[in-house]
């Protein structure tokens, strides 16, 4: 597909460059909790997930807000656009309840191998 022939296909359908989006703010989130854990010294497990998720839980809500969102954010780019942080936000907040819930972060690191299963 040509460059021009797929820009055509993301102004004729929204919900296209939507997932496209969401996909790549999955994966530079994701990126920027590889960069927590290697800062740390962790890898990808389900118990360095559970501390990266703590860690990244400052107010120890069990829940993470769009301030500590924007937090891991702001460690892999200082200057990361606070737009980007909003729809980071909303694309992990699944159940709309305002927050990231450590299920939810989980989940984030866990889809493909979910689609997978059974």
């Amino acid at each position: 597909m040509q460059g021009e022939d797929f820009l055509a296909l993301l102004k004729a359908s929204p919900e296209t460059l939507e997932s496209l989006q969401d996909m790549c703010r999955k994966r530079i989130f994701k990126k920027a909790v590889k960069k927590m854990n290697v800062d740390k010294r962790r890898g990808f497990g389900e118990e360095d997930l559970v501390e990266a998720f703590k860690e990244a839980d400052v107010d120890g809500s069990g829940q993470l807000a769009i301030d500590e969102v924007r937090r891991i954010m702001h460690r892999l780019d200082p200057n990361f656009p606070e737009s980007e942080i909003v729809a980071i936000m909303k694309f992990l907040d699944i159940d709309e309840d305002g927050g990231c819930s450590l299920e939810e972060f989980k989940r984030m690191f866990r889809v493909f191998e979910d689609m997978g299963s059974p």
